[in-house]
């Protein structure tokens, strides 16, 4: 389990106040720690960039593209599960960690995701 230490950060809350000096410590992909003087395996310089954690939107659909729904009828049924893909690494290079979506991916995409 290793711990990286990411210093010389500004950090948003999300609270309403304003941007707060603060090294941030990251374990498995989470946030463990936040506040001065902390420790880790491996370190980050951010160089006074801000740090900001994961957004989340709450009406996406993953599997479409666009709003051609005639032009969606008449692709292959398996075509939406790729741009599902492309569609959620997109999101993710955003910055949005989570989502929820509001029609159009079922069960086999959470598994996908959950199986990697």
């Amino acid at each position: 389990m290793a711990r990286t230490l990411f210093t010389n950060c500004r950090v948003f809350d999300g609270t309403g106040t304003g941007l707060a000096d603060a090294d941030v410590v990251v374990e498995d992909g989470l946030i463990a720690e936040i506040g001065p003087g902390l420790d880790g395996d491996e370190s980050v310089d951010l160089g006074g960039r801000a740090l900001l954690p994961g957004l989340f939107d709450t009406h996406v659909h993953v599997s479409f593209s666009n709003v051609d729904l005639f032009g969606m009828v008449q692709q292959p049924f398996s075509l939406q599960f790729y741009a599902a893909e492309r569609n959620l690494r997109a999101t993710l290079d955003a910055g949005i960690t989570t989502i929820r979506d509001a029609g159009g991916a079922d069960l086999g995409i959470k598994t996908a995701l959950e199986l990697g």
